[in-house]
């Protein structure tokens, strides 16, 4: 299996933890000057993972892996 990318529909979250006191979404925020409280959809939506690329083919092939909600929670 190979890797394609990330795919975050969303963006931000709420700290409900201990675990979150050193989330890197909101250090990284941080240093590009946003707030990772503000949750938002990301331009790539929810149709990505069924996008085609210029050929008429999947942008993610079969087989393929890819991490979702890397800087969100999925259930937001």
């Amino acid at each position: 299996m190979s890797m394609h990318s990330n795919w975050n529909p969303w963006h931000g979250c709420r700290k409900c933890s201990e675990g979150c006191q050193y989330c890197y979404v909101y250090y990284l925020d941080e240093m590009n000057g946003k707030n990772g409280a503000d949750i938002y959809k990301t331009k790539t939506g929810f149709r990505y993972p069924l996008s085609k690329d210029s050929w008429n083919r999947y942008k993610i092939q079969s087989g393929e892996t890819i991490s979702v909600c890397m800087t969100s929670d999925f259930f937001l």
